[in-house]
């Protein structure tokens, strides 16, 4: 008995079986039909498994899934969510991915994985900025102050800006249209965050399909397809749209870079990743901290210790010192103000120095550009709080002199004693002996002259002896032999 079994057509398999049974002709009825049944039961089991192996058969009819990637494959087109698409057996599955980190686009979380898991720590104390707007990070949220509205663009499209109480604040938008030009993708706003979910199933380009990984799985141009960025390229092959990896291991463009973050973008299999950049600080602008990333990946702007120096308009040396807080003096004594005169004094209220010749009242000045530790006096007229602020001194909070025709100050009489040179005539009033001209003060005026004043004046020669009154004992002084009762050697009397 010979069977054929066969299928003919373009591109199909043709088999044949053919199986043979000869009977000597000795065999029994009998034993013939048991052969017969047997065989055929045989030959009809072995037809059915050959068909069913014959590849491209029922693929034809879809009732075998036909292959979709290459094992190893990743799918560049997912965003960074802690988890990517790897091909696996001819499928795409999901798989968790520590380094795909999702940026939630606040500067006051540290982003992180955690098995798959998206992890947003909040970071307190540090220096932050949103858009082209500086501030701090108070409980995970950056804190900026503002003027009115126009300084609180933070550069998020599902955010509404607004100043208020001059703290900058950042309201989401569920409304807002945050469009990625990406046809198969669903966008929206959620929290103050963009999502772009895959569009699955709908129709995109030129007869195509979004699939569910929203991407355009038919086209008839490269105009269908997403568009081009640095990490990939995108073409219509085949009615369907492919992308081609570009720029592996190479970091974004500047322009596409988030400054100050501790991180660089990468290309990695056609996606862009984010990478821990040690050299990307945040530069806080303040000379007495240090920009730094932790070991968390995360800018941190610590204090330098004190005393360290830092460059400061508030020294004419242009260099003060840090206070250990973050804090640039410009000063704390005027000495650190410069050497030589006192051309500037440091007001310690706001270490500042300022200069002597500013036509200004500051620093430890008492009027304008003089006294305090300026080396130029103040004036008649001028403020003082002490004698030493004045040209001549202090009195009642105004310098006076000797010759304003006004006894003040320290003054015996008008313009006289004290501490002018000019020195009270006999009948002025006084206030010491020294403010007279011949040293006695009585009863508050000056006294003429006599030989028991316990005074040198007049024409004595010691105190109350010598000239008009009577001769000087030995060891008091002299002129002549006139002036001692005994002998005037070397103007002494022996």
């Amino acid at each position: 008995m010979k069977l054929e079994i066969g299928e003919t057509g373009d591109g199909a398999l043709h088999r044949r079986l053919t199986l043979e049974l000869s009977m000597t002709t000795s065999a029994t009825s009998l034993q013939r039909s048991k052969l017969r049944s047997l065989g055929l039961v045989s030959i009809l089991a072995l037809a059915s498994a050959m068909v069913a192996s014959a590849p491209g058969c029922l693929d034809q009819q879809g009732s075998n899934p036909s292959t979709e990637c290459t094992t190893g494959q990743t799918d560049p087109t997912t965003p960074d969510d802690c988890v990517r698409k790897e091909c696996q057996g001819g499928k795409f599955v999901t798989v968790a991915s520590d380094t795909e980190v999702p940026d939630d686009a606040n500067p006051c979380t540290q982003d992180t994985c955690s098995d798959g898991a998206p992890q947003h720590a909040a970071v307190n104390g540090t220096m932050c900025q949103l858009g082209q707007g500086m501030g701090q990070c108070v409980s995970g949220q950056c804190e900026i102050p503002c003027m009115d509205t126009a300084d609180c663009d933070d550069k998020n499209r599902c955010t509404t800006d607004a100043c208020i109480g001059k703290v900058c604040m950042f309201t989401p938008d569920n409304d807002a249209d945050p469009d990625d030009m990406n046809p198969c993708t669903t966008d929206a706003c959620a929290s103050g965050k963009e999502s772009h979910v895959p569009a699955s199933g709908e129709p995109c380009g030129t007869n195509g399909t979004c699939n569910d990984m929203g991407v355009c799985i038919g086209c008839g141009s490269d105009t269908d397809c997403p568009v081009d960025d640095f990490c990939s390229d995108w073409a219509c092959k085949d009615k369907q749209c492919v992308a081609t990896p570009l720029n592996e291991g190479m970091p974004l463009p500047t322009s596409d870079q988030s400054t100050g973050d501790c991180k660089i973008k990468v290309c990695q299999g056609g996606a862009i990743v984010m990478n821990a950049d040690t050299s990307d600080p945040f530069n806080d602008g303040n000379v007495c901290t240090a920009d730094q990333c932790n070991d968390m990946n995360a800018p941190v702007n610590p204090a330098l210790p004190a005393l360290s120096q830092c460059a400061t308009q508030d020294n004419p040396t242009g260099m003060g010192k840090c206070d250990g807080n973050g804090v640039c003096l410009g000063c704390s004594q005027t000495s650190d103000c410069g050497g030589g005169p006192n051309w500037h004094t440091c007001d310690t209220t706001v270490n500042v120095c300022f200069s002597c010749d500013d036509n200004t009242k500051n620093g430890t000045e008492t009027d304008v550009d003089c006294g305090g530790e300026c080396i130029e006096r103040c004036e008649r007229g001028q403020m003082c709080n002490v004698t030493s602020d004045c040209a001549g001194e202090c009195d009642g909070g105004l310098c006076v002199d000797c010759s304003d025709n006004t006894k003040n100050g320290t003054e015996g009489d008008v313009d006289c004693g004290g501490i002018c040179s000019q020195k009270c005539s006999n009948g002025d009033t006084c206030n010491v002996g020294t403010d007279c001209v011949n040293g006695v003060c009585k009863g508050g005026t000056c006294a003429p002259a006599v030989c028991d004043d316990q005074v040198q004046n007049g024409g004595e020669t010691d105190i109350d002896c010598g000239g008009p009154c009577s001769d000087c004992p030995a060891g008091k002084k002299c002129n002549g032999n006139n002036d001692c009762i005994n002998d005037c050697v070397n103007n002494i009397c022996n």
